[in-house]
């Protein structure tokens, strides 16, 4: 029994030591710069957001997220591969990109919602100058509904005074004050 786990921790020292011993990979000849690896990853990241959010939108558009990122920053994918390597060995300096990656994406974030609530803001002026709008319309066409209402009216009284006046029943109030003088 003790032989067993004297043999085990044996080779668990074995393989440690051999893994210790192991070199990182060497730094590429054509090793992408740090900044230029941040605004690459940042890419990659809202392009994969966004192929899960509307994958048809970048099929429609025959958009294919890894081949823009080559074209746009000049690079192949065995480029992009030996420098992500080459970064994630050397842990400090990937922790770094990583920290700035977060940084900027925290920053768009808060960008991109500021800006959200701006144009829902400005959307609901709009719709509210709208609103008043159409209600201002109602009120003038309710009062021009008034107005031909009491016109209406005014012109049937004027209609059965004519009437009256027509046969007689009353005296032109022109006649009576032409008369009395």
């Amino acid at each position: 029994m003790i032989l067993k786990r004297f043999t085990i921790l044996l080779a668990v020292l074995v393989i440690a030591s051999s893994c210790y011993n192991l070199k990182g990979p060497k730094k590429p000849k054509n090793l992408i710069s740090k900044e230029q690896m941040i605004n690459i990853l940042i890419d990659i990241r809202l392009l994969s957001s966004a192929t899960g959010a509307n994958k048809k939108v970048l099929d429609n558009h025959n958009i294919i997220p890894e081949a823009y990122i080559y074209k746009k920053y000049k690079i192949d994918s065995l480029q992009f591969n030996l420098s992500n390597n080459y970064y994630a060995y050397h842990v400090e300096d990937y922790d770094d990109i990583y920290a700035k990656i977060q940084d900027s994406l925290k920053y768009l974030k808060e960008f991109f919602t500021e800006l959200e609530k701006k144009e829902l803001k400005e959307q609901k002026e709009k719709d509210s100058i709208k609103a008043l709008m159409v209600k201002d319309s109602i009120i003038q066409i309710k009062k021009l509904d008034s107005i031909k209402t009491f016109l209406k009216k005014d012109s049937l009284r004027q209609q059965s005074i004519q009437k009256k006046l027509d046969k007689g029943l009353i005296q032109p109030v022109s006649d009576s004050v032409t008369q009395q003088q």
